[in-house]
C-alpha cells in the first residue's frame, strides 16, 4: 500500500499490537474530532505528539484539523514530515495509518464507527485536493480505501486523484476495482474513460463514455470528452452531436467550443470553426489550441497571412510545447522565404519528430533557402520513415541530382 506501491497487495488489517492505553486516549480524542469538537481534539492530539513524537495517528489527525481550520500549508507540511519519518522505516504513510487505525478499531469499535472515521479521512482528502494538494489528497483517499476496500466511491476518489497525478497504472487498477464493485458507477466510468483516452486507447475509452453518458446525459465534461474521443476515431458526425449537446448544457464552456472548432475544421466549415475558436478565446484568452485552431480556420478562409502568423505565434507564446503550432508557423514563414521557418521546423522536430510530412517540408524549405546539405539530410530521413511518400522521393532525387551537378 502506498501511492508508489500496490494497493491491494497487503492485508491492511494485520495487527502490530498497539498498546490498549494509547488506544483509549486516542479514540477519546478521535470521538471529539468526529463530533466536530475540533479545538479540544486538537489539544488532545498535541499532548499526544508532545509525549510521543512518533504518535503517527495524532500527527495525522492534528493535520486534518489544521486543514479544516484553514491552515492548509501547515497541514501539508506536517503530512510531508510525517511521511518522511515513516518512509525511513521502509513503510508508507498510508499503510501505517491504516494498520494503526485498524488496531484501534479492533480495541473499540463502538466509540468511533469505521464509516464515520472513513468519512473524516475523505473530508481531509477532499479539502486538500480542492486546494491543489492532489498528492496529499491521494494519500488520504488511499487511507480511506484501506479502511473501506470495497467502497466504489472511495476507490473512485483515489483513482481520480491518481489519474490527476498521471500515475496511470495504479489509477487503472483502482478504477477497475471500483467498477468491479459497482459496474454502473458514473464517476468511475467517466474517469476511467478519460484515463483510457489519455493513454491513447481510444476504442476502450469510447465504450466507457457510451455507458457513462447514458447514466448522466447532462454531464458537460462527459459529453465533450466523448465527442473528442469520437473525433479522434474520425466519427465526425457523432462527435458533433455530443459536443453540440455539451454546448447546449454549458454555452460558456471554452473547451467545448474548441472541440467544436476542430470538428468544423474537419468538415471544412471554416466560418463555423472561426466562430467557435473566437468564442473560446473570448471566454479564456490563455488556451493555445484555440489560437492554433483559429489560425487554421483563417487559412482555410484565405485570410491575411500576417494575421495567421500572429495567431500561430500567440499559440506558441501561450504554450510552447505544441509541435503542430511550430510546424504550421514554419510552413507559413517558408512560403515567404523567411529564414525563421527553419527555426520553427527544428522546434517541431524536437517536440515530435513523427509528425506526418514534417521532415519533407523542412527539406523543401532548406532547398528554397539555400541549405542543400540540410535539405538532403531531412529528405533522406523523410523517405526512410515513409518509403511510400513519392513526393519526398522525387524531391530527394532532384536534390541529389542538383548536388551532383554542382
Amino acid at each position: 500500500m502506498g501511492i508508489f506501491g500496490k494497493m491491494f497487495g497487503k492485508d491492511s488489517t494485520e495487527s502490530k499490537g498497539a498498546p490498549p492505553a494509547k488506544a483509549v486516549n486516542f479514540i477519546t480524542a478521535l470521538s471529539m474530532h468526529v463530533r466536530g469538537e475540533l479545538e479540544p481534539a486538537l489539544s488532545a492530539y498535541a499532548r499526544m505528539t508532545e509525549a510521543d513524537p512518533n504518535d503517527f495517528l495524532a500527527h495525522f489527525f492534528a493535520a486534518a484539523i489544521k486543514a479544516e481550520n484553514g491552515k492548509v500549508e501547515e497541514a501539508v507540511q506536517e503530512l510531508c514530515e510525517l511521511s518522511g519519518r515513516i518512509s525511513e522505516t521502509g513503510e508508507s504513510i498510508s499503510r501505517v495509518i491504516v494498520v494503526e487505525l485498524a488496531n484501534l478499531l479492533a480495541e473499540d469499535s463502538v466509540t468511533v464507527k469505521r464509516h464515520a472515521l472513513t468519512e473524516l479521512v475523505v473530508s481531509f482528502g477532499d479539502l486538500l485536493k480542492k486546494e491543489g494538494q492532489i498528492r496529499e489528497g491521494a494519500v488520504c483517499f488511499e487511507i480511506a480505501t484501506g479502511l473501506a476496500p470495497d467502497n466504489p466511491h472511495m476507490l473512485h476518489k483515489l483513482g481520480d486523484a491518481l489519474h490527476d497525478l498521471r500515475i496511470y497504472d495504479y489509477a487503472e487498477s483502482v478504477l477497475l476495482e471500483a467498477l468491479k464493485h459497482a459496474p454502473y458507477h458514473f464517476g468511475a466510468l467517466y474517469t476511467y474513460a478519460v484515463l483510457l483516452q489519455d493513454l491513447g486507447r481510444n476504442d476502450e475509452a469510447i465504450a466507457h463514455y457510451e455507458k457513462a453518458v447514458k447514466l448522466v446525459p447532462t454531464h458537460v465534461g462527459c459529453q465533450n470528452n466523448f465527442g473528442a474521443a469520437l473525433l479522434r476515431a474520425n466519427r465526425v458526425d457523432e462527435a458533433l452531436e455530443h459536443c453540440s449537446t455539451a454546448l447546449e448544457l454549458d454555452p460558456k464552456a471554452p473547451l467545448v467550443k474548441i472541440n467544436l472548432g476542430y470538428i468544423y475544421l474537419l468538415k471544412q466549415d471554416f466560418a463555423a470553426a472561426r466562430k467557435s475558436f473566437s468564442g473560446a478565446i473570448e471566454l479564456n484568452d490563455q488556451l493555445a489550441p484555440a489560437y492554433y485552431g483559429l489560425a487554421s480556420a483563417e487559412q482555410g478562409l484565405g485570410g491575411d497571412l500576417r494575421t495567421v502568423r500572429e495567431l500561430y505565434e500567440k499559440a506558441i507564446e501561450v504554450n510552447p510545447s505544441i509541435p503542430e503550432a511550430h510546424y504550421a508557423l514554419a510552413n507559413v514563414l517558408a512560403r515567404e522565404n523567411d529564414p525563421q521557418a527553419l527555426t520553427y521546423y527544428a522546434s517541431a522536430l524536437q517536440l515530435n519528430s513523427s509528425l506526418p510530412n514534417l521532415r519533407r517540408d523542412y527539406g523543401v524549405a532548406c532547398l528554397q533557402l539555400g541549405r542543400p546539405d540540410e535539405a538532403l539530410e531531412q529528405l533522406k530521413l523523410a523517405v526512410m520513415m515513409n518509403p511510400e511518400d513519392t513526393i519526398a522521393r522525387d524531391l530527394l532525387a532532384q536534390a541529389q541530382g542538383a548536388q551532383k551537378a554542382s
